[in-house]
């Protein structure tokens, strides 16, 4: 079982990580480089500040801990925020909001929640996230048609200390290449930062051309929605000998048209691409945390073949899976 820790506890096992000497970091101008400490987990997290009131995260890590902290209060003065999943997600419980909400992989979220209190719930395994916090005075200077905008984006910008915004949706294919262009950035020193810039505004652009088009979408009915995570849970619980698709679906009431359809809408992505995904983003962890070699780590997310597992391996992380077994 996850151990759980309060952001006290892993602030505290991060400091003493530092008086250790096992937490690396790197600081240089605008830009934070902290690698995670072997107590915590395996990755990295980048901040980069890329002009005032525009400033860039990046998170890829394998965590090794569930991590719960609670926000007393966010800022009066608290940024416009753009998140977006590639892998992971957190749960959050804010009183601006009615109810938890749980942001998973495959979905981006625009917010804006000041002066509330949060608890967030951030899951242990593989997060892979990128994280953009924008000045409500900042995006007045980057578009001059506001007044185009829907009415609760207009109000955070026009009176931000005030004005609660939650807003999701799916990440589309333009907006995931962007994201991919960023986590591989090509350049270096001042190349690489104007480079990042104008993709983070691009990014920006496309986000709020979405916002704005407002196309309409088929939802998922609501009695349905609590389905489609069971048969998620199922999914993973089973990951190494899945059911069928029908067998899957009698197993949570539903039909394999609606299963298809609902999966898709909730998650952005079909029933077993969403299994293939879980079982590379578990073998990834499997081979970094376990010891465990290429072949048992195959075996264990249901791989019969080595080199079926290691061109799907490849084809998704871009390396051999040797590459995460040797750090």
């Amino acid at each position: 079982m996850t151990k759980v820790l309060t952001g006290h506890e892993a602030d505290a096992i991060r400091r003493e990580c530092c008086a250790n000497g096992q937490l690396i970091e790197y600081r240089h101008g605008a830009e934070h480089l902290i690698y995670s400490p072997p107590a915590l987990g395996q990755g990295w997290s980048r901040t980069i500040q890329l002009r005032p009131g525009l400033t860039l995260l990046i998170m890829n890590a394998v965590v090794n801990f569930t991590t719960i902290n609670e926000v007393s209060q966010h800022s009066l003065n608290m940024p416009l925020t753009f998140k977006y999943y590639l892998a992971g997600g957190w749960r959050v419980d804010n009183d601006g909001l009615s109810g938890e909400v749980e942001e998973v992989a495959g979905k981006s979220y625009l917010y804006h929640l000041p002066k509330t209190g949060e608890i967030e719930q951030h899951m242990s395994g593989r997060q892979c996230f990128l994280h953009l916090q924008v000045a409500p005075e900042l995006m007045h200077g980057l578009c001059d048609r506001i007044d185009e905008f829907p009415k609760p984006l207009r109000n955070i910008l026009d009176n931000p200390t005030d004005s609660i915004l939650h807003h999701s949706s799916c990440i589309p294919p333009a907006q995931q290449q962007i994201l991919q262009q960023i986590f591989e950035w090509p350049y270096h020193g001042l190349a690489r930062h104007l480079y990042l810039e104008g993709k983070v505004l691009e990014l920006i652009a496309l986000h709020l051309g979405q916002v704005l088009s407002g196309a309409p979408q088929r939802t998922t009915p609501v009695q349905d929605i609590d389905r489609i995570y069971a048969a998620r849970d199922i999914l993973i619980q089973n990951a190494a000998a899945p059911p069928s698709l029908t067998e899957l679906a009698q197993q949570v009431e539903l039909s394999t048209i609606r299963l298809t359809r609902g999966f898709r809408q909730v998650f952005n992505t079909t029933v077993f691409n969403y299994l293939h995904n879980y079982r590379m983003e578990r073998a990834c962890q499997l081979l970094q945390t376990d010891s465990l070699n290429v072949q048992e780590v195959a075996r264990t997310i249901g791989y019969t073949s080595r080199s079926a597992f290691f061109t799907a391996f490849k084809k998704k992380f871009k390396v051999a899976p040797s590459f995460y077994l040797n750090k």
